[in-house]
This record gives C-alpha cells, sequence and structure tokens, in this order.
C-alpha cells in the first residue's frame, strides 16, 4: 500500500495554497472493524472516479467521535499524491438515518397523527349535532301549548332519543380510539428515543486533496479510532458428563455508540490497547491510557477493569454482522472448544449435603482468552453464572460447576460435653462422628470429602486424640480432613472417625466443652 498518510490538521493558508480543485462528496461505507476492549477501529474502503489535476475528496457521514491524530488514508495507485487530509465536524448536515427501524416508527407516528386529526374533525361534528338536536327539538315540537299532538310528540321524542343515543355512543367510541392512538403514539415516541441513544445529527467529514495526472478510477482506503466502541467476552461451559469433555463456547458482547451503523462488516476483536501512547513501546511502561475523542463520556456503558495476558490476542469473526448505533450489547459468536479437562466432586457436609462439580482444565492459557461472565451448564440445566478469571500463573484452570443433587451426604455427630464424664485424672470430652455418601448416578465419580475438627493451642493444657484417619489427609494447623476416593454408580460409602478431648480436673474450669452450633432457617409460621 502506498501513500501512507498519517492525519495533520493543515493551516488554511497551506490548503488554499494548494488550490482545492474540484470537490468530490462520497459516502464510504464501512469495510471492516475492530474492536478492542474500549474503542474501536473503523476502516474504510471506496473507489473514487477522479479528474486530472488537483481535486478534493470529500468523505462523509462518519462518527463525530474520531480519536485525534488517529486517520490514516492512502490509496493503492501510486501515482496520485495525497496533499493534505482535514477532518472535522459538520454540524450543518444532517446525517441520513441509518436504522430502518427509527424509520418504520416516525412513519407509524405520521399514520396514528393522521387518524388522530381525522378522528377530531368527526368528534367536534357530533358535538356540534348533538347541541343543535336540543335546540331543534323545542323548535319542532313547539310545545303542547300550542296544540301539537300528544302522538306527533311521542314521535318526536322517540326519534330525538334514538339520535342522541347514536352520538353519545359514538363519542365514546372515538373517546376510546383516542385514547388506544395516544398510548400508541407515546410508546413509538419513547421507542425512536431508545433506539435513538448516541444517533447524533452531527457528523465527521475527512477532506483529502490530491493531484493526479490523468482521469481514472482510484481506490482509498482509510481508517480511524473511536473510544465509543468496545467489547467484553461471554462464556458459555457445559458440562456434559464425567466421561465427555467439556464444551466451551466463546461469546462476545459488542456494543458501538460511535453514531454510526457498522452494517454486514467483518469484526476483529482484539485485546491490544491501540491508544495507549504514540511514544515507543517500553516492556517496563505501566501506562495504559483511555483513549480520548471529541467526547469522553460513555453514555450508558459501564466499565470495568481485569487482568490479561501481556499477549495480545485477535479473534476473526467467520460471519459478518450489524452493530446499530444504540450502545446497547450485541452477541457475537466467536469460536467454541472442546476441552478435556478432570471431574470431581467438592463435599462439605457440615455445611451443604450435596456435592460441588469441579472441573480442573489444563493447559488453560493457551487459549488466550480474558476475564468474563461465564454461563454454567449441568447436563442441559442451567446451574448460574459466575465469573471467570482466565489469568493464572497457574497452567491448571480450577472452575465450579455448580451444586449437583447426583451426589450427597449425611453427617451424624453424636458429643459427651457432660463435666461428670471423668475418667482418672481427667475430664473427657468425646465425639463421634458418622458420615455416609452415596452415588445416585449412573456414572463413577471421584469425591474430594472435607470435614473439620477443633484446633488447639500448644500451649493450651488440653490433650487432643484424633482416631481412625488413617485414608485422610490432616492439616493439624487448621484442623481440616480431606478423603479423595471414587464412588462406583449407585455406591454407598461409610465415613466414621472419633476423637477426644482430655482435660485435667484441675482445669476443668478453664475448659469449655465444645458447643452444637445451631444455624437460622425461615419456616411457614402455621
Amino acid at each position: 500500500m502506498k501513500n501512507l498518510f498519517s492525519l495533520t490538521i493543515a493551516s488554511a493558508i497551506a490548503f488554499n495554497s494548494f488550490g482545492q480543485g474540484k470537490e468530490i462528496e462520497i459516502n464510504a461505507e464501512i469495510k471492516s472493524v475492530t474492536i478492542y476492549n474500549s474503542s474501536a477501529e473503523i476502516n474504510y474502503q471506496k473507489e473514487v472516479f477522479l479528474p486530472e489535476g488537483n481535486s478534493t475528496i470529500v468523505f462523509t457521514n462518519l462518527s463525530p467521535f474520531i480519536v485525534e491524530n488517529t486517520v490514516n488514508i492512502s490509496t493503492l495507485d501510486p501515482s496520485v499524491d495525497i496533499i493534505t487530509v482535514t477532518e472535522k465536524i459538520n454540524y450543518t448536515k444532517e446525517r441520513k438515518e441509518q436504522n430502518q427501524k427509527v424509520g418504520h416508527l416516525h412513519d407509524s407516528i405520521s399514520n396514528i397523527k393522521t387518524e388522530l386529526g381525522l378522528l377530531k374533525c368527526k368528534v367536534d361534528a357530533l358535538k356540534m349535532e348533538k347541541d343543535l338536536l336540543f335546540r331543534d327539538k323545542d323548535e319542532s315540537i313547539g310545545g303542547v301549548s300550542k296544540g301539537i299532538a300528544v302522538a306527533e310528540i311521542e314521535k318526536a321524542s322517540v326519534f330525538f332519543s334514538k339520535r342522541y343515543y347514536e352520538i353519545t355512543k359514538e363519542l365514546f367510541e372515538s373517546s376510546e380510539k383516542e385514547k388506544g392512538w395516544t398510548e400508541n403514539l407515546n410508546k413509538y415516541n419513547s421507542q425512536i428515543s431508545e433506539l435513538s441513544v448516541n444517533t447524533l445529527k452531527a457528523s465527521s467529514e475527512i477532506q483529502v486533496a490530491v493531484n493526479n495526472s490523468s482521469k481514472k478510477n482510484v481506490t482509498f482506503v482509510f481508517k480511524f479510532l473511536t473510544a465509543k466502541g468496545g467489547w467484553a467476552p461471554v462464556y458459555d461451559c457445559k458440562y456434559l458428563g464425567a466421561d465427555s469433555p467439556l464444551k466451551f463456547v466463546f461469546r462476545a458482547n459488542v456494543f458501538n455508540a460511535s453514531g454510526t451503523s457498522w452494517e454486514n462488516v467483518d469484526i476483529t476483536l482484539s485485546t491490544a490497547s491501540p491508544t495507549s501512547g504514540f511514544n515507543a513501546p517500553s516492556l517496563n511502561s505501566k501506562n495504559n491510557n483511555r483513549p480520548s475523542g471529541h467526547a469522553q463520556n460513555e453514555g450508558s456503558v459501564q466499565f470495568r477493569e481485569v487482568q490479561v495476558s501481556n499477549a495480545i490476542a485477535e479473534y476473526s469473526i467467520k460471519h459478518k454482522y450489524t452493530i446499530p448505533s444504540d450502545s446497547k450489547p450485541y452477541l457475537i459468536d466467536v469460536s467454541s472448544y472442546s476441552i478435556n479437562a478432570s471431574f470431581s466432586y467438592l463435599l462439605i457436609p457440615k455445611l451443604d449435603p450435596f456435592g460441588f462439580l469441579m472441573a480442573k482444565i489444563p493447559d488453560w492459557n493457551k487459549y488466550n482468552l480474558i476475564p468474563g461472565v461465564t454461563n454454567i451448564y449441568n447436563k442441559g440445566s442451567f446451574m448460574g453464572k459466575t465469573f471467570l478469571n482466565t489469568y493464572s500463573e497457574n497452567d491448571t484452570l480450577s472452575l465450579y460447576l455448580g451444586k449437583d443433587k447426583n451426589i450427597q451426604s449425611i453427617i451424624k455427630e453424636v458429643s459427651s460435653d457432660n463435666q461428670k464424664n471423668i475418667i482418672g485424672n481427667y475430664y473427657v470430652d468425646k465425639t463421634i462422628i458418622n458420615i455416609s455418601v452415596k452415588n445416585n448416578s449412573a456414572e463413577k465419580l471421584n469425591v474430594q470429602l472435607i470435614d473439620q475438627v477443633p484446633v488447639f493451642k500448644e500451649d493450651e493444657k488440653v490433650k487432643f486424640n484424633l482416631q481412625n484417619i488413617d485414608l485422610a489427609v490432616y492439616n493439624k494447623n487448621e484442623g481440616i480432613l480431606i478423603w479423595n476416593f471414587s464412588l462406583a454408580q449407585k455406591e454407598n460409602k461409610a465415613i466414621d472417625y472419633k476423637y477426644e478431648i482430655k482435660a485435667q480436673k484441675n482445669d476443668i474450669n478453664d475448659y469449655k466443652p465444645m458447643k452444637k452450633k445451631f444455624r437460622m432457617v425461615t419456616c411457614p409460621a402455621f
């Protein structure tokens, strides 16, 4: 690509000295968009017929939120010289409406206003007739005193009564129609306001002064950055069974508030920071400046800071997408993976009778993903959302896949906390723990069961004796017991252990026996 020209705001004197020549106004179409996490690079390509000599091409209907000094323009013809490039906002020219929905709504509003106008004419006519009806009634009947027959009076009364009812009914129906149309009118206006967020009438223009030796078609390529765009990842993690890999679906929520819709364009997502500065990059640099443009307000879009790998990742989207300029998130498909993982169930019977499914995924960093919201599915059932932190120095990622009732535990605790329980010179507090675990599924499951026992400091005058924990990993400092085992389909397993707490008789008053722990629940009050 030849004649690369970075934007500089040319002075009026330099521009006039060149001589503008013929001005050619072009409405260029967006070819592709590279979307960064908090900005977007919009790429255009347009073939233009150039006359011989000097001319000025004006590319119109561009985003009014161009980041300063990021316009980059070139031609595919090396014989065409680009002399100056100027970018400005045109407040006097209205930009064409690119949202068809808004156009349809305006048409509907126009139709409703016409109907309301006709309805008002009809209501005015009915009210006038109603007023005349009562006045003509007295004039037509003339009163009994003038000798009008009773039969004639009865006929006239029936006529006026019937017509009065018809007029009143039509007025009521017209009032109901007016209410309905007014409600629709308010709804359409509200919807237009919703769809027109960041849809501004002002737009940017890029003026390119060129010199050409002969008449011909020339292809212009240009791009610029806007701070009014961005994307965030959304993941679906689907557990299909212990013998199947995880299905991991990577999507992205993309937003566009640039003031111009991206119609049927190629999209690339990137984790780079294109506007972090125009100085030479440094590996030790800690600066990560947010992009600046004509406006810093991001509208209704909220940002969060996440930690990502130093390596920059790009994702080319297979299909073309249309992203309106309304600041709303639009979901696009990025990629999907079948990921091998090991699965196990975490059981903590003292806290919850059911197991928590956990996946461990090796070599996670090779997917170059960034942290994001993740939807968890267990064999087709939606389990909830979690925030997946994909940034880890460890290559293995641990991911909880929610509670699973296929595995269930029951814990029973029997404790003798009676101070009369004295053996020899010691008061003894005995506790027996019985834990039963059942695999209700038709699969073999790996289980990690955790329980906790009391912890005493070294200087306490208490002896602690823990028994029957040969198959457990015991962390004495924290009192944690961990059992790792497998359960065949429909298999039950029992874990029994006990411990004794001994305090000398002289120290009984200093020893406080273990109290049962209670928790509060809410139940109906019948």
